[in-house]
């Protein structure tokens, strides 16, 4: 009976070896997998801040044409004072961003003129490039 005994603990031996090799390997894939999930989630988090940087550099963009459209205490401008002003801010949240302004303006029968101001604000960080586009459209009434 104990040689029945000393043989089955004999063959066990190298289970141990055998089940600690694959709890090992299971949490190497598990570390592997939330490393990737912890990296993708803060990719998205870089993308977010940046795409909401951008979006205040075009709102900032469109104040910045709408003054210059619209100056207090002159005369109304012309969209070609306006057009393609680009903007490029050096300090403050909007560091790395810039802001590129289109002005359209149209002329209807009613003596009216309606433009379109569209502004692209866009920052960079590293290889990250976020773009958001904002858009308005006034009139002048004669």
């Amino acid at each position: 009976m104990h040689l029945n005994g000393f043989y089955s603990t004999h063959r066990q031996r190298g289970s141990a070896l055998v089940v600690a090799i694959f709890v090992i390997v299971v949490l190497g894939l598990l570390v592997s997998v939330l490393s990737q999930l912890v990296r993708t989630s803060s990719d998205s988090t870089v993308v977010e801040v940046y795409g909401n940087r951008a979006f205040m550099a075009a709102q900032s963009g469109l104040q910045v044409a709408m003054s210059e459209l619209f100056p207090l205490n002159n005369n109304i401008a012309d969209c070609s004072e306006v057009n393609s002003t680009t903007v490029n801010y050096s300090g403050g949240g909007l560091s790395q961003c810039r802001s590129d302004v289109v002005c359209d303006s149209f002329n209807y029968s009613g003596g009216d003129t309606h433009y379109r101001l569209e502004s692209t604000g866009t920052c960079e960080a590293g290889n990250t490039i976020t773009t958001r586009k904002v858009a308005i459209e006034t009139r002048t009434v004669e």
